[in-house]
């Protein structure tokens, strides 16, 4: 096991995203393959998927792996392979979106997911002589960041920005050995500074993440 901290991170923010190339098919395999005519991604492009009849997929930030002319696969954790998809769901249609990781964010203090917690249905019987429950979804989930309050810096800027125009934006967190994390969700970041009696001013942000976590290396 491999024991990770919080330092030496970077964090990055979408600063472009490109125009939708269309998905004509995917599979149900081991890797899975994503069929787009002459989609023109190259191997480690950052894309945004948006799937449907794929819920594990929908609205999640990958890297291209294996690419071809017409077809590629979406990099697994173990950035060696592609995932498998044979209990994805079923495609039926959908969109990519080359996504560019430019904007550098700097001054977080502290970051932490929240959400995600399994939601429980009660499934007893009138014939059970105990209850009984099963799992199915999770609760909404979330990205808090605490940042050091500078309203001249870009990231910031651009972080308000989006909140403001109620845009979503791709982000990752990269930790020193090449291990990263990247979400996809809505911005809430209105620049409102706070703190305590002479301590660092800072200004909360969230992202309320739109699809599941991606990690790879």
């Amino acid at each position: 096991m491999t024991i990770y901290t919080n330092a030496g991170l970077v964090m990055a923010m979408q600063s472009a995203i490109a125009a939708a190339k269309t998905i004509t098919a995917a599979t149900n395999a081991d890797p899975g393959v994503f069929t787009s005519v002459a989609h023109g991604y190259n191997d480690g492009d950052y894309i945004l998927l948006e799937v449907d009849g794929m819920p594990t997929l929908n609205k999640r930030i990958f890297q291209v792996y294996a690419k071809a002319t017409d077809t590629y696969q979406l990099e697994d954790i173990d950035g060696a392979s592609g995932i498998d998809t044979t209990l994805s769901g079923t495609f039926s249609s959908g969109t990519a979106k080359k996504v560019t990781l430019g904007t550098s964010i700097t001054g977080v203090q502290d970051f932490s997911p929240a959400g995600g917690e399994p939601k429980f249905l009660d499934t007893t019987t009138v014939h059970d002589l105990s209850d009984k429950q099963v799992i199915n979804g999770t609760t909404a989930q979330s990205f808090g960041l605490t940042m050091q309050w500078d309203p001249a810096n870009a990231a910031q800027q651009a972080m308000n920005a989006a909140y403001l125009a109620q845009a979503s934006r791709a982000f990752k967190i990269t930790w020193p050995s090449g291990r990263f994390a990247m979400f996809y969700g809505s911005v809430g970041y209105n620049m409102a500074p706070g703190g305590g009696n002479q301590g660092v001013t800072t200004s909360p942000a969230a992202v309320s993440v739109e699809g599941n976590y991606t990690f790879g290396v």
